[in-house]
């Protein structure tokens, strides 16, 4: 291929301006100079992309574009040029990780090098390159954003006080990804990874992204509703488990203990504000006249005597969809947040709503009977909290095939990354197996040998979830055998509060469901 004279900083300008609508005459004016002409023709191969290898160049940005152009004499080029704006009516951006948003953060400088327009903050992390083997670096960039107000790390950004190959000042500037690590890596895997790592589980958004014919990688966190989040095992030399870790402004470090007192302050305000309709509503009956069910413990009472419910009768309450408010004459009416439903004559539980998190959990592992076990699929996709629970199990005690499934899920109303999810393990694409190493593979070797793995301590408990989720198939073993070590598991976890293994148990679970109940 012949050596072009025309650069690729040129051609994406060039065919911002051409996108823009300008002229090829008034677009040589930006780009002739002594001793190198660029004629009409040469511009509009670029604009069609025949020109050279011009066709692998992206259009330059509009802020990039107006940044070029406010370099030139704005008075002479407004004399001879008629330069159209950009378009006023633009399409919404999408979210934080839309390429508009992600173009604001940067600036470009007198030297021509792009960098952060106002450096790192308490919501932006820098990132020279990205990687697995060091994965603990952004793991605890990532947790301490989602404990703070959110924000990005930005992968193919220079760090603070970086210097470049000819002494300059790379402080926060552009460089770009150093491999294709970024690009290549699957958001499952990513997200799988801090997973393992922190509890609960970060909300991120992935973008690979090109500024000036740069690319950097882009991970957009929120806030966790439910924060702190917390390191559950130890990663490198960097972080450990228990750590809680926050972003200050350039610097991601352990919290202080102010503003975890903070966070826990604001999380008990929060439950209060939840709770006041139901304390405004025990004042009004009366403790004659209203009593608090405890579906934990099985009691019903107001302080004084308690009315124990039978076991079998507690097993029947099902919490339907959470209680949203209507506005009727004027006053504000909640729907049935429980019921209580007999069993039928089949013997079936009957459900007429979706459940929790744990009772779906729960009634997968004792392969309970459900009249509605639609509705325990209707649950994992609307409303569930848990990124990993059973649903295979139910669906075929729906009948369902895999078609239908697919079908059945992708008219439901839940959010576009759980039902991507949801519908990428009904495909296939995704699976609940993982290999561990250490502990959980040691416990896994015996469980294939017939050996009695039941755990008698909640970090034993989460080690022999992480182990059947190594199963690549069933070896033999009786789904009862497994799903009797599930729940021994489960009760373990729930027993100790501080373990945050809940989801190694849900990961586990889909993990039999998979192999015992496939489609």
């Amino acid at each position: 291929m012949a050596k072009r004279s025309i650069t690729d900083d040129e051609i994406a300008l060039i065919k911002a301006m051409k996108k823009r609508g300008m002229a090829n005459k008034d677009i040589q004016f930006f780009f002739n100079r002594p001793g190198r002409a660029v004629n009409s023709g040469r511009i509009s191969d670029i604009g069609k992309g025949t020109y050279s290898d011009c066709a692998t160049i992206q259009a330059a940005s509009d802020l990039e574009l107006d940044g070029f152009l406010s370099s030139f004499d704005s008075a002479g080029v407004s004399a001879q040029i008629q330069v159209p704006a950009a378009s006023s009516i633009e399409a919404p951006e999408t979210g934080p990780v839309d390429p508009r948003a992600i173009n604001r953060l940067f600036a470009k400088g007198p030297d021509g090098v792009w960098r952060l327009a106002h450096g790192e903050a308490d919501d932006l992390e820098c990132k020279a390159n990205f990687g697995f083997k060091h994965s603990h670096n952004w793991i605890r960039a990532i947790a301490a954003l989602a404990n703070n107000r959110g924000g990005y790390v930005l992968f193919g950004v220079a760090d603070k006080g970086t210097i470049g190959p000819a002494g300059e000042d790379h402080s926060h500037a552009v460089v770009g990804l150093g491999s294709k690590d970024f690009e290549n890596a699957d958001p499952a895997d990513i997200t799988n990874k801090l997973r393992s790592c922190l509890d609960p589980t970060p909300r991120i958004q992935i973008r690979t992204h090109v500024l000036a014919g740069i690319t950097i990688g882009v991970i957009h966190v929120e806030q966790h509703p439910s924060r702190p989040v917390i390191v559950t095992k130890t990663e490198g030399d960097k972080i450990k488990e228990g750590d809680i870790f926050f972003r200050y402004p350039g610097q991601s470090i352990r919290i202080k203990y102010s503003d975890l007192r903070a966070i826990l302050d604001g999380r008990d305000a929060a439950a209060r504000r939840e709770i006041m309709p139901a304390v405004e509503r025990l004042l009004t009956l009366g403790p004659r006249r209203a009593l608090i069910a405890d579906l934990d413990e099985g009691t019903l009472g107001s302080g004084g005597n308690l009315i124990t419910i039978d076991p079998e009768l507690v097993k029947q309450i099902q919490f339907v969809r959470e209680g949203d408010f209507k506005q009727a004459d004027g006053a504000a009416a909640l729907r049935l947040v429980g019921d209580v439903v007999t069993a039928t004559t089949t013997g079936k539980i009957e459900s007429r709503g979706v459940v929790t998190d744990k009772i779906l959990l729960r009634n997968f592992l004792a392969r309970e009977t459900i009249a509605s076990p639609t509705e325990y699929v209707r649950f994992a996709t609307e409303g569930a909290h848990a990124a990993w629970l059973p649903i295979f199990y139910f669906a075929n005690a729906a009948k369902l095939d895999r078609a239908a499934l697919e079908a059945f899920v992708g008219k439901l109303d839940g959010a576009k990354a759980k039902k991507d999810r949801l519908l990428r393990r009904i495909k296939g694409d995704v699976s609940a197996y993982e290999r561990y190493t250490g502990t959980p593979a040691t416990i896994l070797k015996k469980l294939m040998a017939g050996d009695d793995v039941t755990p008698t301590d909640a970090k034993g408990a989460i080690n022999a979830a992480m182990a059947v989720c190594g199963l690549k198939d069933g070896h033999g073993l009786a789904a009862d055998q497994l799903l009797s070590l599930l729940t021994s598991c489960l009760a373990l976890v729930e027993a100790t509060p501080t373990a945050h293994g809940l989801s190694h148990v849900r990961r586990a679970a889909c993990r039999l469901d998979e192999l015992f109940y496939p489609l």
